[in-house]
């Protein structure tokens, strides 16, 4: 077949890298994916899946999966799929679910659930952006933006257990997510006057050049007063300040507010994403 797998992040990297790397917007978390895994990163105990499909010596197509997280469908080529399809159900079993590009997580999902009795239900439609050139809110709301610290790691995890819970996402150690964002002044806060934090926005480590703003989480009681807009923009310069080539972000489509916020904050829409979950026998 020539859909190769393993479980090696580097053997992977080694093959679909340069394919990846050719959009690195486009292919944000396929290559987050790949520098987190490379650092030691773990999304849960259970082992991870990199894939690329081999067309007589040339990488077309590149997916991963890292649990709890859906199948990736970083590029699938539509020929390529059907036997991505077959070799997946005859070597690697059930799976959780799909993400990616809306049409390749269609298509994919309807050759995985034909003849089964298994259910595709879309849990996720989402856009993702690119900066075109930042615009802070102006005027800013009242407080300021700053890089987060130690001392703000219990406020951070809470708020991050809270975005996944909202987003719908699978639940992972956030824990560690917010020691690699704070780690390295990530993630950025912001507060008031007297320093009580309101809000926050944190993002990926740039691959390829690309840094992506993941996530951001305003509490219930602090909403609509801009908040989210103003870490955001703080965050994002800070990212370009720091060299990175691009900055993108994903907006859950069925949130108008956000994606208005966004597009006022100068992120352009460049693509459409979805997340499709199974569920049933195969």
């Amino acid at each position: 077949m020539p859909w190769r797998f393993t479980s090696d992040v580097d053997v992977y990297a080694g093959r679909a890298w340069g394919l990846l790397a050719a959009d690195p917007a486009q292919h944000t978390v396929a290559l987050t994916v790949i520098e987190s895994a490379r650092a030691g990163r773990r999304w849960s105990g259970a082992p991870m899946l990199f894939g690329w499909y081999d067309d007589g010596g040339q990488v077309r197509g590149a997916v991963s999966m890292t649990p709890p997280y859906e199948l990736l469908l970083a590029t699938v080529p539509a020929d390529a799929l059907p036997a991505l399809v077959a070799v997946l159900r005859a070597e690697h079993g059930a799976l959780p679910g799909v993400t990616g590009a809306a049409a390749a997580v269609e298509r994919f999902a309807g050759a995985w659930t034909a003849g089964t009795a298994l259910l595709a239900t879309v849990a996720l439609r989402l856009r993702l952006y690119r900066l075109a050139a930042l615009r802070p809110p102006e005027p800013p709301p009242a407080g300021a933006a700053r890089p987060a610290a130690e001392a703000d790691l219990a406020t951070a995890v809470r708020w991050m257990a809270a975005f996944e819970a909202e987003a719908g996402v699978p639940r992972t150690d956030v824990e560690a997510t917010v020691r690699e964002r704070l780690g390295d002044g990530r993630l950025w806060l912001w507060e008031d006057a007297t320093g009580t934090p309101l809000s926050f926005a944190a993002r990926t480590a740039p691959a390829a050049g690309v840094a992506r703003i993941a996530p951001v989480y305003t509490p219930p009681e602090h909403r609509r007063r801009g908040y989210g807009a103003a870490v955001t923009a703080a965050c994002t310069a800070d990212a370009l300040r720091r060299g990175a080539s691009h900055v993108v972000l994903f907006t859950d489509r069925a949130n108008p507010t956000a994606n208005a916020i966004y597009r006022r904050l100068g992120f352009r829409p460049i693509g459409e994403y979805r997340v499709t979950r199974f569920a049933g026998e195969r």
